[in-house]
């Protein structure tokens, strides 16, 4: 059942990354935005290697590679050594509106994200 759920999880991922040409948000954003929806505790190992795929990619910016390599150290909530950056982020008034948003839901995890917080990453991945 756990593979079941981390293949379609995956392929989520894959879906909206696919379908962000036409959207206003990165790749990276719409990826992560999908990891954040279907996040429960931590990211499961198919969102981690997507997750190492964003810190690597050159075309991720700096703020897109805080955001994410916070999300790979999210144990029920953010660690400790990752909120100065994704607090940095949502107070940078030239960071992108998507990843302000971001950083701003993986701050305030417990567990898993608000139902508010989901209605946000919906819109993020349109």
């Amino acid at each position: 059942m756990r593979k079941i759920v981390s293949v379609l999880s995956a392929l989520l991922v894959l879906g909206l990354a696919a379908n962000s040409a036409n959207a206003a948000e990165s790749k990276a954003v719409v990826a992560m935005s999908g990891i954040l929806t279907t996040l429960q505790h931590f990211p499961n190992t198919s969102d981690k290697q997507i997750l190492g795929q964003i810190v690597e990619d050159k075309t991720t910016t700096a703020d897109e590679r805080t955001v994410a390599k916070a999300l790979l150290n999210v144990q029920h909530k953010v660690a400790a050594g990752d909120k100065a950056g994704l607090e940095a982020i949502v107070a940078d008034a030239k960071a992108s509106g998507g990843v302000k948003t971001l950083a701003g839901i993986v701050l305030s995890l417990n567990h898993m994200p608000s139902a508010d917080d989901k209605t946000k990453l919906a819109a993020l991945s349109k």
